[in-house]
C-alpha cells in the first residue's frame, strides 16, 4: 500500500506505531464514547429520525442525477448575488485560483474556516509557498496546526490529543503564531478556549482575506452554509473584505428548502448539537 494523500506511511505502517501509544488509544477511547453517546442522546430528540435520513437521502440522490443543471443554475445565482465563480479540475488548479486571488488582494494573511477541502488539497502549502500565512480558526484545526500536526478525524481533527497535551500545545507554541497563551494556563476546557479565542481575535480583526468551506451550496439562491458552533464561522465570513469559498460539487443541494432535512440531521449526526 502506497503512502496516503497527506504524505502520511500507509496506513498498517501508521497503526503498528499508533496502537502501541498507551495515550493515544486511551484519548480515542474517551472521544469516541463520548461521542457516540452524544449522538445517540441527540437523535432520541427526534420521532421521526429514519424519514428524515431517508428524506436527505432522496435529496442527495436527485441532485447527482441532474448535477450538470444544478452546478450551472448555482453559477447563475453566484453571480447574480455580485459573487464569481472558479471551476477547477484538480487540487493543483484548486490551490493556484486561491494563491491568484489572495495575492491580488495585496494581502498575506487569510484566516479559515470549515475547510476540510483545502486540507485535501494541500492548499496552506501551497499558500506558504507563495509568502501567504494561512490561519487556521476551528479549535481542533487550530490545535493541529499549532503543533504542526495533521488532522486524525474529519469532523474532529484533534480526537487524538487530549486536554493537558492542547494545553502544552498552546503554552509552547502560540506565541510563535501570534498572541501567547495566558500564564499559568490549565487545562480546563473554559481556560483554554478563552487562550484559543484571545489568540484568534487579533487575527480576526486584521486579516482582511477568509477562506471557507461549505457544507451546503443550495443552487436555487446561490447561498453558501457553513455550520459551526464556536462562533469563528461568523467571524471569518462578516469580518473580512474578501471570501473565497472552497468547495467539492458534492456540497450541491437544489433548493433553500432542502436545507431544513440537513440542518435537522447533519448537526446530530456529526458534533450531536442540536
Amino acid at each position: 500500500m502506497s503512502g496516503t494523500y497527506l504524505g502520511l506511511p500507509s496506513f498498517p505502517q501508521a497503526a503498528r506505531v499508533s496502537t502501541r501509544d498507551t495515550q493515544l488509544r486511551a484519548n480515542l477511547t474517551h472521544a469516541t464514547h463520548t461521542i457516540r453517546d452524544k449522538r445517540a442522546t441527540a437523535i432520541a430528540e427526534l420521532d421521526d429520525w429514519p424519514q428524515l435520513r431517508a428524506a436527505g437521502a432522496a435529496i442527495k440522490d436527485h441532485t447527482l442525477r441532474h448535477l450538470d443543471t444544478y452546478l450551472v443554475q448555482l453559477e447563475q445565482a453566484v453571480t447574480a448575488a455580485g459573487g464569481t465563480v472558479h471551476w477547477a479540475l484538480d487540487a493543483d488548479e484548486a490551490n493556484r485560483i486561491v494563491t491568484d486571488i489572495v495575492h491580488t488582494t495585496g494581502h498575506t494573511e487569510v484566516v479559515k474556516v470549515k475547510s476540510m477541502t483545502t486540507q485535501e488539497t494541500g492548499l496552506n502549502e501551497a499558500l506558504a509557498q507563495a509568502g501567504i500565512t494561512a490561519y487556521e480558526t476551528d479549535l481542533a484545526e487550530l490545535i493541529v496546526q499549532l503543533d504542526n500536526d495533521k488532522p486524525s478525524h474529519i469532523l474532529v481533527p484533534a480526537i487524538h490529543k487530549n486536554r493537558t497535551e492542547i494545553r502544552d500545545i498552546f503554552t509552547r507554541t502560540m506565541a510563535h503564531w501570534g498572541r501567547p497563551a495566558p500564564d499559568n494556563l490549565t487545562d480546563t476546557p473554559t481556560d483554554l478556549a478563552e487562550a484559543a479565542r484571545l489568540h484568534l481575535r487579533e487575527k480576526f480583526l486584521r486579516t482582511k482575506v477568509a477562506i471557507s468551506g461549505a457544507n451546503f451550496m443550495i443552487a436555487e439562491t446561490g447561498t453558501m452554509a457553513v455550520l459551526e458552533s464556536e462562533g469563528n464561522g461568523r467571524m471569518c465570513l462578516t469580518l473580512p473584505d474578501t471570501l473565497i469559498t472552497i468547495a467539492g460539487i458534492e456540497k450541491i443541494i437544489p433548493t433553500y428548502q432542502d436545507l431544513e432535512v440537513f440542518l435537522q440531521t447533519l448537526p446530530r449526526s456529526s458534533t450531536a448539537d442540536a
